[in-house]
């Protein structure tokens, strides 16, 4: 993909998701500010060798990408609708808050395309113009919510309605996930890039990412309420199954255990079953010091019932 965007001047799309959540896998909000002060003195910023290697896969792996993902949407519209990629020759940019997308390919589809909606696990329509951004990964097969924000960013930029993120990753698979232009994650991408550029003018550095307690919000007003009430419902129900099947598997194997000690058998067959409780040697280890790690920061997830707090 060609690069469009000047970090003297504007904001790429894809830096776009650490200014929204703070950090992602490759860096900071803080590290988004300083990359444009140094590039704006003329300093360039040196990638990470593991963003490196990343990029460098992905640059190597993206035409043939760009091409499978239309072979595959034209496969599952049963070659019944005309899918056509479109040429890049610029970024899409909104001049007023300095921002700019450089998108990985166009798509135009000629008649109407049904993809699977991960938002409302229904269909999705897809129809005219749209953006294709390209991931490649080692760790995931379906877009991280940071692949997320850069794509609401290009629809933001482009005025696309609708956008497909592909991912080749870990399983060797390819992925096609589909998105429609969110108004609303554009408003907060909006009010993160000019509260971004007013960081870089006055020379403010953000807060350290340990910003205390957590502030809730009230999601009462979306459309998908009820979808996201029934996933949670369901993750709560998932939850208890999983911690009753734990409790009942240990509670099998204690059980086990003392049959297997009293027979004095590490090994075991019995009816169609065959029972393995073999000492096991571990590798003699050096000591060692384990030298002193600065904090570390990561996501909990967990569903409350309201009336339980």
């Amino acid at each position: 993909m060609a690069k469009y965007s000047d970090d003297r001047f504007e904001l790429g799309a894809s830096r776009v998701p650490a200014l929204v959540l703070g950090e992602t896998k490759f860096t900071t909000n803080e590290r988004e500010r300083l990359k444009t002060i140094h590039a704006q003195k003329g300093i360039p910023t040196l990638e990470t060798e593991f963003g490196k290697e990343a990029k460098k896969r992905g640059n190597y792996l993206e035409e043939a990408i760009i091409q499978w993902a239309v072979d595959e949407l034209e496969e599952q519209a049963n070659f019944e609708t005309s899918i056509q990629l479109g040429k890049v020759t610029h970024g899409y940019r909104l001049d007023d808050i300095k921002l700019c997308a450089s998108l990985d390919a166009i798509l135009n589809v000629e008649g109407s395309l049904l993809m699977k909606d991960p938002k409302t696990r229904g269909h999705m329509e897809l129809s005219g113009m749209g953006a294709l951004e390209i991931k490649t990964s080692n760790s995931d097969d379906s877009p991280r919510i940071d692949q997320v924000i850069q794509l609401q960013a290009q629809l933001m930029c482009s005025g696309f309605e609708w956008g497909i993120i592909a991912v080749f990753g870990k399983q060797q698979r390819l992925s096609l996930t589909p998105f429609k232009a969110d108004t609303e994650m554009h408003d907060i991408i909006r009010e993160k890039v000019e509260e971004f550029w007013t960081k870089v003018g006055l020379d403010e550095p953000y807060p350290a990412l340990d910003n205390g307690p957590a502030y809730t919000i009230n999601l009462d007003h979306i459309e998908t309420k009820e979808q996201v009430i029934q996933l949670s419902l369901d993750w709560l129900k998932a939850d208890n199954e999983i911690k009753a099947w734990t409790k009942t598997k240990q509670e099998c194997q204690e059980a086990l255990e003392i049959v297997m000690k009293s027979n004095q058998a590490e090994i075991a067959e019995i009816g169609e079953f065959k029972i393995l409780n073999p000492i096991i040697k571990r590798k003699a280890q050096p000591e060692k010091v384990v030298p002193a790690k600065p904090p570390s920061y990561y996501k909990k997830f967990k569903i409350e019932r309201k009336h339980d707090e």
